[in-house]
Formats: structure tokens, C-alpha cells, sequence
């Protein structure tokens, strides 16, 4: 983590919203996220980025969603170790690559998995959370 360095803001492009879903289904709130999201993008002149975690197959069915309410593109990262949520594989998976990938702005719903996972998430990556 010591080799993340969030102070070039140059770096950074993009609104990310992180597509929860539970058992294969995307939850209401990533909808509503992605639509907002695509309002902050069209804004700042950047594009939306769904990044979407859990088991294997997961991204075949909800990808084609989430571009339809205003996604530009889709991350999916699937293992079997992301098929049920826990935070610390969560976390790892999605720090990991918002290290790798510098968005600009990182969307996750207050729901319960979210008050989870954002906090652990800001902690990690040095930033703000509101």
C-alpha cells in the first residue's frame, strides 16, 4: 500500500461504480448509481467504468444492464472466493484495482455491503469518503 500515491490528480480518470449484486442479481441501487454516475461523467468529460465482483459467470448477464442504464464499459473480476461477499476479499479485489486503474471517482451504495466495504476501502487508499 505504501507505493499508492493519490496526490496526482492528473493520473486519475473516470467515474466507477461498484455493481453489488447478491446471488447473481444486481441490486436496485447500482441502477441508480450508474445513472448518477453518468451525469458526473458527462459533466467532467470522462466515462463510466461498473466494476463488478463475484463467482464465475457472474459478469455474462448483468454487463449487457448495466450498459443499457449508462455504463461505458464493465470490469468484472469473478473467482469462486468472490461468489459470496466478505469483506477482506472485497476489499483486496477492489483496492487492487482501483490502484491499478486510478478512477476518479469511486460510487458505492449505502446499503449494508456498502457501509462495510467503502470505509475499509477509503482507509486503504488514503482517500476521502462521503
Amino acid at each position: 500500500m505504501a507505493d499508492f500515491n493519490n496526490t496526482n490528480l492528473a493520473d486519475f480518470s473516470g467515474v466507477w461504480v461498484f455493481c453489488e449484486q447478491r446471488q447473481g442479481e444486481l441490486q436496485p441501487t447500482v441502477l441508480e448509481l450508474i445513472s448518477e454516475a453518468r451525469k458526473l461523467a458527462d459533466d467532467m468529460g470522462t466515462e463510466v467504468c461498473g466494476l463488478l465482483l463475484g463467482g464465475k459467470g457472474v459478469g455474462e448477464k448483468m454487463a449487457k444492464e448495466l450498459g443499457a442504464y449508462g455504463a461505458d464499459k464493465v470490469l468484472v473480476c469473478e473467482s469462486d472466493l468472490l461468489d459470496t461477499y466478505t469483506t477482506d476479499a472485497y476489499a483486496k479485489v477492489l483496492c487492487d484495482t482501483v490502484m491499478a486503474k486510478k478512477p476518479e471517482i469511486l460510487l458505492i451504495a449505502a446499503t449494508n455491503i456498502g457501509r462495510d466495504l467503502g470505509p475499509r476501502c477509503a482507509a486503504r487508499l488514503h482517500t476521502g469518503l462521503t
